[in-house]
């Protein structure tokens, strides 16, 4: 902080001339989290030939649905979720919302089967997130608290795994130990309640129920990733000899980067268990904001999206946009909802985050060297046979930035080739070129909060 000692009227309307308009220029800086000191343009380097490694769809093809009221949110919007090709569905409020637990021993789970069967008619496998305690097993007597009877605990999660595991023969379910257990239900990793005890007790449960069948489980999935967190799981697996398939945790944020600092720690700790080094990293939500907030309804979220998953290329296992579907309350006229396709109460309409999703798919073979991503503009690249893809994003939360951005295509065979733009809108234009040398240049002017693809196939 600038602080100034001064007597003289002079000096202070200096002041007020000079320093004030850089107090407001400061505060916009500070208001706006994609700002930066010194913006740095996109300046991309696409190498045709350098494979990095393959892209996998199941790096974003995977959602969450919030328990936003205690119904089947899927089964009115199966056509819809069906064209996103989805690969996992995340659900949780498991037992407090589908009435599974009806005492010691009485469980029924044909609310749930209905949702689950949703699910597969979608295409996807789902994700059961383990949560929360009923109210009549927690101690507190309230949702998602200690269970007053761990026996009964481990019989009911038992009982689930098997249920779908082996009754329905559902192969492939991540079975997720709980829904942000920091903040629901007030868990710890170093005291009472502990979720170390609530991890090792419903993962053996599942590892009895489930049996043989193919299944992955893990956790914590907290409201962020958290070291402590994730340490302190990982040491206690590692001690008792617990099956940890994945580590878990949500994230929310209008800074892409964020995401990418949450990876590098893990990165970090995860290096110190050997035996644990190939485990799955799962953003089980991600989002712009866990608030309400209206770029949720437009474009922005959209091209954050898209920005998020090109920056995590290579780096995650899978994330898990949250959420599916909007709520049944309407929020006014600034927000709907987090969901990619509004309430079927309000026409269940896609938002401009499902076009995304589906233009994202278009996407397909291994992905490419790529150098060169700006401040506001990235890119992920792939290569397909005699096709070389491009994604651009140039995302904005202010809405403000536009650049034209060039791209060198490298080590290309000299010839003619068809260059063709595909928008998210679903528009596309195409012109032949040709490449008398290895390389090609071609800029692209990007307003704020767009995307394409540019596809460059030899003919």
């Amino acid at each position: 902080m600038l602080h100034l000692r001064t007597n003289s009227k002079l000096a202070k309307t200096i002041f007020s001339l000079f320093f004030i308009p850089l107090a407001i220029y400061a505060a916009t800086i500070i208001v706006d989290p994609r700002s930066r000191a010194s913006s740095i343009p996109a300046n991309i380097i696409l190498d045709t030939q350098e494979v990095m490694g393959p892209l996998s769809s199941s790096l974003w093809q995977n959602y969450s649905q919030g328990g936003e009221e205690p119904t089947n949110m899927i089964g009115p919007v199966v056509t819809q979720v069906k064209s996103l090709k989805p690969q996992l569905i995340r659900i949780d409020h498991l037992y407090d919302y589908y009435n599974v637990y009806n005492g010691p021993g009485n469980y029924d789970f044909s609310r749930l089967d209905e949702y689950v069967k949703s699910i597969l008619t979608t295409g996807a496998l789902p994700m059961l997130s383990i949560s929360y305690t009923p109210a009549s097993l927690s101690k507190s007597g309230q949702v998602a608290g200690e269970p007053n009877d761990w026996n009964e605990w481990y019989s009911l999660v038992r009982a689930t795994a098997r249920h779908y595991s082996v009754d329905l023969n559902i192969s492939g379910i991540y079975y997720e130990v709980g829904n942000e257990p920091d903040l629901f239900g007030g868990w710890h990793y170093s005291k009472s309640p502990n979720y170390l005890q609530l991890y090792e007790s419903t993962s053996r449960a599942v590892v009895e129920g489930a049996g043989s069948q193919l299944y992955k489980i893990g956790g914590p999935a907290t409201t962020s990733y958290y070291t402590n967190w994730v340490k302190a799981l990982l040491n206690h697996v590692s001690k008792n000899k617990l099956r940890l398939d994945f580590i878990s945790w949500h994230h929310y944020s209008k800074s892409p980067e964020d995401f990418e600092k949450n990876i590098d720690s893990f990165t970090s700790l995860v290096s110190q268990y050997p035996n644990l080094n190939n485990i799955e990293r799962l953003i089980t939500e991600i989002g712009i904001d866990s608030e309400p907030n209206p770029a949720y309804d437009n474009q922005i979220s959209a091209t954050h999206t898209l920005y998020t998953i090109a920056s995590l290329a290579g780096k995650v296992h899978r994330i898990f946009s949250f959420e599916l579907v909007d709520g049944p309350i309407q929020r006014g006229e600034k927000f709907s909802g987090w969901g990619l396709i509004s309430h079927p109460n309000f026409g269940a309409k896609p938002k401009p985050r499902y076009a995304a999703m589906l233009f994202i798919n278009q996407l397909s073979g291994s992905r490419l060297a790529l150098t060169g991503n700006g401040s506001w503009v990235n890119g992920l690249a792939t290569k397909n046979g005699q096709t070389t893809q491009i994604l651009l994003t140039n995302y904005d939360y202010s809405s403000a930035h536009t650049e034209t951005v060039p791209i060198l295509f490298r080590q290309l065979i000299p010839g003619e080739y068809r260059l063709t733009k595909k928008q998210i809108s679903g528009t596309s234009q195409t012109t032949t070129i040709t490449s008398r040398g290895t390389t090609y240049q071609h800029m692209e002017y990007m307003e704020p909060n767009t995307a394409v693809i540019l596809e460059l196939t030899k003919i």
